[in-house]
């Protein structure tokens, strides 16, 4: 019985740290993005945006549903500068498969979770953060958010 109420203890616990958060779709866009949860994420109010520590792993996590078959599905994460410049996370692992089921299938709604380090040499700055997943067709799933990172 001990055993249950930590494990219901652990679950509440995870739920309270991870956050729905604000995004906004791409110009293009060949899905249904329907919530995108970030763990940990502080933030002042439900409209504010999540502060993350350097040094310590952040989960990303979002549910969608293709509009688009594919066997295979390659991400990216980058920051958009002013000016619409973008600067990619380049030890972020590319095959999103690995974090979602593959071969997509057009309609059926699925959920991809990653780790990302938030590493010591990052600038404490608040970002614009663009996520893309793309297929070889060239079809894509695609959404911005944004994150300040704190000591």
């Amino acid at each position: 019985m001990l055993a249950v109420k930590i494990v219901i203890l652990f679950a509440m616990m995870a739920c309270v740290l991870t956050e729905t958060i604000n995004f906004k779709p791409c110009e293009i866009n060949d899905c249904d993005i329907s919530e995108v949860r970030v763990e940990p994420c502080t933030r002042d109010n439900e409209n504010a945006v999540c502060k993350l520590r350097r040094r310590k792993p952040s989960r990303m996590e979002f549910s969608f549903t293709p509009n688009f078959d594919a066997d295979t599905l390659e991400a990216s994460l980058v920051t958009v500068k002013d000016g619409g410049n973008e600067l990619p996370l380049i030890t972020m692992d590319r095959d999103a498969c690995k974090y979602t089921k593959c071969p997509l299938k057009s309609g059926e709604s699925q959920n991809y979770a990653v780790d990302i380090p938030i590493e010591k040499k990052f600038p404490l700055d608040t970002y614009k953060i663009k996520w893309t997943f793309k297929a070889s067709s060239g079809k894509q799933c695609c959404f911005l958010h944004e994150i300040k990172l704190v000591r």
